[in-house]
C-alpha cells in the first residue's frame, strides 16, 4: 500500500526507547486524537511510550474535523442543588439520544462519553485549546457546543496542542512506519508488532501492551462497498489514512467486531469535493430544498435520516438555501480557505429558483412558509428556527451526502481494552477512537467524535501504562480519565 505524499506537519521524534531492539511500555498504533491522547496519558503515568504512524504527518481524520466538540456539565459544578438536578436530566437525556439515534446497546460505553465531556474538554484547555465560540445545543440547557475561533478547524486546534503536549513529553513519533500485523507473546507478557517502512522493509518491535487508535475505514470506497453491497456511489469526507488498517490487527490478535458493516454519511458536502458543509449552517436557519423547490426533510435529523432523505430526491442532491441573516453562510462567502464557499449569492426568490432549476411559486411558498415559522411546527417541524428569508441576497448551494464515518468496529470494555468473542480481555491490547465498534452503534453522533476518541484515548492511555508498568495482576483497568495527566498535561 502506497503513503501519502503530503508535507509532514512534524518531523519523526527520536528519543530514548525508540530502537528497534527495545521493549516499550507501551505502543500506540496511531497518530490521531485519539492516538496522540492515549500516548499523552501513558507516559505521564510513567510508561516508556512509542508512537508508530503510517502517514508522512500525524492527524489522519482528526485534523479534517470542522464543527465542534460536544461537553455536558458537570453535575459537580452546580450551583444549586435544583441546578444539580437539571445537570443530571440533562445528562440522561444526552445518553438516551446517542442510545437511539446511534441504535446502540452498548449503554455503559456511551455513558462514558457523556460524564467525561466536560472533563475532556477541561483537559484540552489546558493543554492551550481555545474555544470561544460556546453555544447550547438545542433541546438542553447544560449541554454545550465549543468551537475554536472562526477560520480555525477545531481539528487544527486539538491536533496541535496535542502534539505539542506530545513533544514536551519527549514522545517517540514515527511516521511512515506501518504496523502490518499484531502477534501476542502470551507467554512472554508481550506483543510483538511488525512495522514496514516506505521502502517495503519490515521489522518487528516488542511492547508489554498495544493501543490501536488506527482510525475507520470510510476512507476506503473498496472497502465500504465489500461491506455494504448496495451501498450507493459517495464521495468521502476522510482522509486517504482511514483505510482499516487496524482492523486487520485486530482480527490477528483475536478480537471481536462489532456492526463492522455500518456506515454514516454527512448529509452536506460540495458534491464534486466531498468538502464539509458544517452542520452550523443548518442550525443557523438554512433549509434543504428539493429540484422542485420544497423542504422534504428536519435538516437537523440525525445525519443518516438527512442524508437518507437526500438520495431520495431526484439527481439524489438538493440545495442549501439561505439568506444574509444567517452568519456562517456570510462567513463562507467571505473567502474562508479553512472551509468550504461553495454558497452562490442571488438576488432573490426568482434567482434562487431560476439557479437550481425550481419553479418559482413552489419555492416562493417554501420561503414564505420559513417567514411565517411554519417551518418549525408540522411534519418537517425544526428544532430550531429557519431562516425569514428577508434579508437579501439569498443564497444557494448545491450539496449531496458523502460517507462520513464506520461506527463498528473492534469491540472494547469501559476499560477500552480489546474483547474476544467470549467477552474476555485480549491480554495487553486496548483501542480508542473509530476503530472501536459498539460505542457508536450503527451511527455516529453529531459532534462526539473527537471528544470519544479523547475520552476513550485516554482511558486506553492509563490502563495500558499500568498494566504494563505492575503487571495485568498488579491493578486493575480502571474506565477513568481522572489521572495525573490531568493535572500535568498543562
Amino acid at each position: 500500500m502506497g503513503f501519502a505524499g503530503l508535507a509532514a506537519l512534524m518531523p519523526p521524534v527520536r528519543a530514548a526507547g525508540a530502537a528497534a531492539g527495545a521493549v516499550s511500555d507501551v505502543i500506540v498504533i496511531g497518530a490521531g486524537c485519539a492516538g496522540l491522547a492515549a500516548a499523552i496519558e501513558a507516559r505521564v503515568a510513567g510508561a516508556n511510550v512509542l508512537v508508530l504512524e503510517k502517514m508522512r504527518m500525524v492527524g489522519g481524520n482528526s485534523l479534517l474535523a470542522c464543527e465542534a466538540i460536544l461537553s455536558a456539565e458537570s453535575p459537580a459544578n452546580a450551583r444549586s442543588e435544583a441546578e444539580r438536578k437539571e445537570i443530571l436530566r440533562d445528562h440522561e437525556s444526552m445518553l438516551n439520544q446517542i442510545v437511539e439515534n446511534c441504535r446502540t446497546s452498548e449503554r455503559a460505553l456511551d455513558e462514558l462519553l457523556v460524564v467525561h465531556s466536560q472533563e475532556t474538554l477541561d483537559w484540552l484547555k489546558s493543554l492551550g485549546c481555545e474555544f470561544p465560540r460556546r453555544e447550547l445545543r438545542w433541546g438542553f440547557r447544560h449541554v454545550w457546543e465549543n468551537r475554536p475561533a472562526r477560520g480555525v478547524p477545531i481539528g487544527v486546534e486539538i491536533m496541535r496542542h496535542l502534539l505539542h503536549r506530545t513533544e514536551d513529553l519527549g514522545i517517540p513519533v514515527l511516521t511512515r512506519t506501518r504496523a502490518t500485523k499484531l502477534t501476542p507473546q502470551p507467554d512472554a507478557g508481550e506483543m510483538i508488532v511488525t512495522v514496514m517502512d516506505e521502502e517495503g522493509r519490515t521489522t518487528d518491535r516488542r511492547a508489554k501492551t498495544v493501543i490501536l487508535a488506527t482510525g475507520g475505514y470510510a476512507g476506503s470506497l473498496d472497502t465500504i462497498r465489500s461491506l455494504w453491497s448496495d451501498a450507493p456511489q459517495l464521495l468521502t469526507t476522510n482522509s486517504i489514512s482511514a483505510t482499516g488498517d487496524g482492523l486487520l490487527l485486530a482480527k490477528d490478535a483475536g478480537a471481536a467486531f462489532a456492526d463492522l458493516d455500518a456506515v454514516s454519511m454527512q448529509p452536506t458536502t460540495e458534491p464534486y469535493t466531498g468538502a464539509i458543509v458544517p452542520t452550523e449552517v443548518r442550525m443557523q436557519g438554512a433549509v434543504l430544498v428539493n429540484a422542485e423547490g420544497r423542504r422534504f426533510v428536519n435538516e437537523l435529523e440525525f445525519p443518516d435520516v438527512v442524508s437518507r432523505a437526500i438520495l431520495a430526491q431526484k439527481g439524489e442532491c438538493a440545495w442549501l438555501v439561505a439568506d444574509h441573516s444567517v452568519a456562517e453562510v456570510r462567513h463562507l462567502t467571505e473567502g474562508d480557505l479553512q472551509t468550504p464557499a461553495g454558497f452562490i449569492p442571488m438576488g432573490g426568490i426568482r434567482s434562487v429558483a431560476d439557479s437550481i432549476g425550481a419553479g418559482f411559486g413552489a419555492l416562493a411558498e417554501t420561503l414564505d412558509a420559513c417567514r411565517r415559522g411554519e417551518a418549525e411546527s408540522g411534519e418537517l417541524a425544526r428544532p430550531l428556527p429557519a431562516a425569514k428569508f428577508t434579508e437579501a441576497p439569498f443564497y444557494a448551494m448545491k450539496v449531496r451526502p458523502a460517507f462520513h464515518a464506520t461506527p463498528g468496529g473492534v469491540r472494547v470494555s469501559t476499560d477500552a481494552a480489546v474483547l474476544r468473542e467470549s467477552g474476555e480481555p485480549v491480554p495487553g491490547l486496548f483501542a480508542a477512537g473509530e476503530v472501536t465498534g459498539g460505542v457508536w452503534g450503527r451511527g455516529a453522533h453529531d459532534n462526539l467524535g473527537l471528544s470519544g476518541a479523547i475520552i476513550y484515548g485516554r482511558i486506553a492511555g492509563v490502563n495500558a501504562a499500568r498494566i504494563a508498568l505492575q503487571g495485568a495482576g498488579g491493578m486493575s483497568a480502571v474506565n477513568s480519565t481522572e489521572s495525573d495527566g490531568t493535572s500535568e498535561a498543562g
